[in-house]
């Protein structure tokens, strides 16, 4: 077994699911219990599966979802047994849709910015772990291109003056994010994360940062080649103009 063959294994293990019997499982698990890098990274992945559950907990099913099935259905049994089934299956694919909109795959949309601004911000209000420890910039972006993540992207010069402390690959419905810690003061930290500006709906492309607040966080975000960064610190937007503003 090799790295790609144990991460496709345990992509598919979810806790406390029944009927999981298959010995390739528990073969994945012991791989990635001696191979740290296949182990952090299915922790981030059971991470990631608990804060969409509780997303999935809180999301409403329409009201109306079971009579526009039901009516489906009924206007199906005046066609044929294969048309009935084809509908059947069709109802289901729509069901599945709306009921995990907000879960990982090839049926989900683009997310909202303000959706992944509160993730992003959510995940590096306890300071995260980090894969590679390192002030060199170089070394970072080279560790990030490895990963197939983000790497190939302009960072803002104050940032750079603060000097970084490492980086991780996050995962984001489907997308890799670069994440890049830098330290303003001791203890105190700003985070660049750096995605896909596709896989966030509603980045308006604009290259001045904008900024909101997540409590007593803040944020800016802006789109540059193709990429959209999001920088954030805990304080107010006057602090985080330190480092991206222009001035």
């Amino acid at each position: 077994m090799n790295d790609a063959e144990a991460r496709a294994i345990l992509s598919v293990y979810r806790p406390g699911e029944s009927g999981i019997e298959d010995p390739r499982f528990e073969q994945a698990k012991c791989y990635a219990k001696s191979h740290p890098e296949v182990a952090q990274w299915w922790a981030e992945q059971q991470e990631l599966d608990d804060l969409i559950a509780l997303k999935l907990v809180s999301t409403p099913v329409p009201s109306d979802l079971k009579m526009r099935l039901t009516a489906w259905e009924q206007r199906s049994l005046r066609r044929t047994t294969w048309s009935r089934a084809a509908l059947l299956l069709a109802a289901s694919i729509v069901a599945a849709a709306v009921m995990f909109s907000s879960w990982r795959g090839p049926f989900q949309p683009a997310v909202s910015l303000a959706d992944y601004r509160d993730e992003m911000v959510s995940f590096v209000k306890v300071t995260p772990k980090l894969e590679l420890e390192s002030s060199d910039l170089s070394r970072l972006q080279e560790f990030l291109a490895k990963a197939n993540a983000p790497a190939h992207f302009n960072i803002p010069e104050k940032l750079k003056d603060l000097g970084p402390l490492g980086c991780r690959v996050l995962r984001f419905h489907g997308h890799d994010v670069s994440l890049i810690c830098f330290e303003r003061a001791e203890g105190k930290l700003v985070h660049l994360l750096v995605i896909e500006a596709a896989a966030v709906a509603k980045a308006d492309g604009a290259t001045n940062p904008q900024y909101a607040a997540e409590g007593e966080w803040t944020t800016a975000t802006w789109t540059e080649g193709g990429h959209t960064y999001l920088v954030t610190t805990k304080g107010d937007r006057t602090l985080l103009e330190k480092y991206v503003g222009s001035s």
